[in-house]
């Protein structure tokens, strides 16, 4: 926390990804200002929770620190024997934000085209939100943007091979980005390889403004911006 704060990093999204876990991210973010929640169970988690315990965590949404229902969608590259379970925690949690009216924090690997198709035909693009660690194509982003949603940029952009990602963030007006750590997972270059933190949020950020030929402070404003017009965009009696 404390090299996150000399990083400059003001507000975070903690995640949780089961009931146990989101009870926990509610604790830590009670600790400290400018820590906000998302609750939700993750699609790799079909297994083990049903539809119901995602509908269970209305109670614990009422707190004003969550402020976005998910992680949740699709992760076919993980899970692929679970697809239909998976759908029934979408569509459950898209119900759960709907009654909430909180914004939707999406999951999607390797399956676009069914998390494209949950979120149209269950109309849940006007609840608002974003795809975290965006890993489609251009076409797709343009898409997601076209609805509304925001598209979050992990440290992957950072990496050489990271073609079409660095094409997405060119294509991308500054007020649909955020960026995201995804930690403990892809730390961005200098810090490929390590465990991943808030703090390295910062050559993310310097990465986006390289492409987008402006100045990292810019790219900070913006996403800083970003994030509270998507995740504290119900005022300030959301914020404790």
């Amino acid at each position: 926390m404390a090299r996150a704060r000399c990083s400059g990093v003001q507000k975070m999204l903690l995640v949780g990804i089961d009931p146990y876990d989101s009870k926990r991210a509610l604790d830590v973010s009670l600790t400290r200002e400018g820590l906000f929640v998302s609750i939700g169970i993750h699609p790799q988690e079909a297994n083990e929770f049903c539809p119901e315990d995602v509908l269970n965590l209305h109670s614990l949404a009422l707190n004003p620190k969550v402020v976005a229902i998910g992680e949740t969608g699709f992760d076919l590259f993980r899970s692929p024997e679970s697809e239909d379970l998976q759908k029934g925690l979408f569509i459950s949690h898209i119900e759960l934000a709907g009654e909430l009216d909180l914004p939707l924090v999406i999951h999607d690997r390797d399956a676009h085209s069914k998390t494209l198709s949950v979120l149209d035909s269950m109309n849940a693009w006007n609840l608002g939100g974003v795809f975290h660690c965006f890993s489609g194509d251009t076409q797709m982003a343009s898409y997601i943007l076209d609805h509304g949603f925001f598209i979050s940029v992990p440290g992957v952009v950072t990496y050489t091979k990271a073609t079409i990602l660095k094409e997405v963030v060119r294509m991308c007006p500054l007020e649909s980005l955020l960026v995201e750590t995804d930690a403990p997972f892809l730390s961005p270059v200098p810090n490929r390889g390590k465990r991943n933190e808030p703090a390295f949020l910062i050559n993310t950020i310097e990465e986006i403004a390289k492409i987008k030929g402006c100045s990292s402070e810019e790219i900070a404003r913006s996403t800083s911006a970003n994030f509270n017009n998507l995740f504290l965009r119900k005022g300030d009696h959301r914020v404790t």
